[in-house]
């Protein structure tokens, strides 16, 4: 194919597709058409889940997607990793999931869920070819950056009204990546925690809600005309912004989960809206979801690695404010 330059090798040959074209030197996907999202792979349902999104204009892009999910266990040590960059069997995995190594690499590197490094290190083994001993090394060190968070996992709040990600949950940090047909979002887990946690730790709600109907119309996120938040759950989250508190890939992995969170089977509600605390939502007596607000939610996050991939089109999918380290600056 003539014209087209490889954004990730700069290679100049390509190979006709079914859907596009594909590099003949790294094997990146290109597609002429815009495809239905679909999940890239298995994901551990505690931490990502069966999405259909939003439309709150001052956060976040009109749109739908969807994202299946499946559990999937942590299969593979630092050692076991080695042995699959080095020549175990991709077997697990179809071509589809392994044919573009460099964006596989950056799910990784910016998830850093074992699942994600796991069809890195495949994929990269099958497509690497000039690019597999960058691309190994990557690989490597995403997988040592997971080993130390993992270890160093905090097992007890910060502070006492403090929750923390549920920690026998399998890790990964905070994220949102799209492209290409492919959308995931990643968030944090708090189900160790019961209705008497809560109340032990935030104290008494300003009320307490147990109409399903209720509970979810309080859940989604909601905005006038000209796209200002009208609820808790979005004001929330568009504060946290504007306040350079959260970067805009978390603010859409929160949006996207709080969405799809929407859609679940709560039981109960507690509203502490009026405290400035997280409202809670419990499904058989546990927390499902809370409203995301880092002055009482611990979890794991890291600085942006690549602030224009997997989130749209720049600039016309950015807000205006988006800075190249992810957070919202004043022009």
């Amino acid at each position: 194919m003539q014209g087209l330059v490889c954004k990730y090798c700069g290679g100049n040959q390509f190979d006709k597709t079914e859907k596009g074209y594909t590099c003949t030197y790294c094997h990146a996907v290109y597609e002429l058409e815009p495809v239905a999202e679909k999940s890239k792979r298995s994901l551990n349902k505690t931490r990502a889940a069966r999405i259909a999104l939003i439309a709150v204009p001052v956060l976040i892009l009109s749109g739908a997607f969807l994202v299946g999910y499946a559990h999937k266990d942590e299969l593979l040590t630092q050692n076991l990793l080695t042995e699959e960059l080095n020549g175990s069997s991709n077997s697990d995995y179809s071509n589809e999931q392994l044919n573009n190594p460099e964006q596989n690499v950056r799910i990784a590197e910016l998830s850093l869920n074992q699942a994600d490094l796991d069809q890195a290190a495949a994929s990269v083994k099958e497509y690497g070819g000039e690019n597999t001993k960058k691309l190994k090394k990557r690989v490597k060190d995403a997988q040592a950056k997971h080993d130390s968070l993992k270890q160093n996992r905090l097992k007890v709040a910060p502070k006492a009204d403090m929750l923390i990600e549920n920690p026998d949950t399998d890790f990964g940090v905070v994220t949102y990546y799209r492209e290409a047909g492919l959308f995931l979002a990643y968030g944090p887990d708090f189900t160790q925690y019961s209705v008497s946690d809560i109340l032990r730790i935030w104290g008494q709600p300003d009320k307490i809600v147990t109409d399903a109907d209720q509970i979810k119309e309080n859940m989604l996120l909601k905005q006038d005309e000209k796209g200002n938040p009208l609820n808790y759950e979005a004001k929330v989250l568009q504060d946290q912004w504007v306040h350079g508190q959260l970067t805009w890939r978390e603010v859409r992995a929160f949006l996207a989960i709080n969405q799809d969170s929407a859609s679940g089977s709560y039981s109960k509600e507690f509203v502490y809206e009026r405290q400035g605390k997280p409202n809670v939502y419990f499904t058989d007596g546990h927390v499902g979801y809370t409203t995301p607000i880092l002055r009482y939610l611990s979890f794991t996050r890291q600085p942006e690695k690549y602030p224009r991939t997997g989130l749209g089109k720049y600039p016309d999918d950015f807000p205006e404010n988006y800075g190249s380290d992810g957070f919202y600056h004043e022009k």
